[in-house]
């Protein structure tokens, strides 16, 4: 079944200017009541990238991030196009709503910062 893709703005090219990201974790640790040893079981036999990230965008860009989240990607329910700092597009989701901050000195940018995940068979699209 093809997976459905949320469009991106055409405002927005989707790079991100920083970017961290990490393996979810797939493994479930349980200490067990007698022996004192912790039983260790997979959860998923693929990786579940997680990636933090962030931009830095005029304010008039920002109603159409709102829109990229709330109704393009589903608030999170469909995928989208990223784009890694590198240029690489990639398809991920918003794992988290974006927290949006607007710095003080310079109301004409705001920063949003993500939370996005990546599941093993979107690495091909």
């Amino acid at each position: 079944m093809p997976v459905q893709i949320g469009p991106r703005p055409a405002s927005l090219d989707g790079c991100f200017q920083t970017w961290s990201e990490h393996d979810a974790a797939s493994v479930i640790r349980s200490d067990m009541d007698m022996g004192g040893y912790t039983k260790v079981r997979r959860r998923t036999t693929e990786p579940v990238l997680q990636v933090e990230a962030g931009v830095t965008l005029p304010a008039t860009l920002y109603e159409d991030f709102k829109t990229w989240f709330r109704v393009n990607s589903g608030s999170g329910v469909f995928p989208t196009r990223v784009k890694r700092p590198d240029g690489r597009e990639i398809v991920m989701r918003f794992a988290a709503p974006p927290v949006f901050e607007w710095p003080e000195a310079n109301r004409d940018v705001f920063h949003a910062a993500v939370t996005l995940e990546q599941m093993p068979a979107w690495s091909t699209l």
